[in-house]
């Protein structure tokens, strides 16, 4: 029982478009509190949402780069939910001000659990969270990209190419090249298809028509490195 905030006062945000994940939250966590409980389907729906909420829960996958997981009341606490989080990409969120880490994979006790310590007030992850953390290295990982990098790293990761990275940027395919080798280094990889598992559920997926893809990316994927060269 989550005692930190009454069933009758709290209120909650939940920034998240599919439909089973709305489900799972609600019967898992929110619904047993008997809470005031909104849906919104937009990060900017944040922004315009009227009142204050006391605890806002973020999809990762819904979030836009460079955006802060703040509300614009001060007090709001909140919580970033997603499918995995990878090491490189823990330390990412908490930079950007997450209040709790929770994983979907590790069952609705453990949310619960994570929500709790969070309404009162101190920062939680769910178990596979604290497992990325204790893996995580601050040298490495999405916090320390720059942004042009941030920005070659979600281009890439939907597979194009650095030619065709160079034409979107509009810079020359040398330029890209060397900002994949530093996205590479940074996040402790050697090749593109550790790509999506280093950012975890830190870039949305989309595709060219701006829809959303969902992945889960549990794990590095196994197999002989190769040079980023080789790509």
């Amino acid at each position: 029982m989550i005692a930190a905030v009454s069933s009758s006062s709290l209120r909650a945000l939940v920034l998240e478009d599919r439909e089973a994940i709305r489900f799972i939250l609600k019967k898992a966590i929110l619904e047993p509190l008997n809470c005031e409980l909104e849906y919104l389907s937009c990060y900017e729906n944040i922004k315009e949402n009227k009142g204050k909420p006391d605890i806002v829960f973020f999809s990762a996958q819904l979030v836009p780069y460079g955006e802060l997981i703040r509300h614009k009341h001060k007090g709001v606490k909140s919580i970033v939910f997603g499918e995995s989080f990878a090491a490189p990409s823990v330390l990412w969120w908490r930079k950007r001000g997450a209040d709790g880490l929770m994983d979907l994979r590790d069952g609705p006790e453990a949310w619960r659990v994570c929500l709790d310590t969070v309404l009162q007030g101190r920062c939680a992850a769910t178990p596979s969270v604290e497992e990325a953390i204790l893996d995580s290295d601050p040298e490495l990982g999405l916090q320390v990209l720059t942004r042009r990098e941030m920005d070659v790293a979600q281009y890439l990761v939907l597979g194009r190419s650095a030619e065709e990275a160079a034409k979107t940027f509009g810079t020359s395919v040398g330029t890209i090249k060397n900002q994949r080798k530093s996205v590479y280094r940074k996040l402790g990889i050697v090749r593109a298809t550790q790509l999506p598992w280093a950012m975890g559920n830190g870039i949305p997926h989309v595709t060219t028509k701006s829809e959303r893809v969902h992945k889960l990316h549990v794990k590095a994927p196994a197999g002989p490195y190769l040079s980023p060269d080789g790509d």
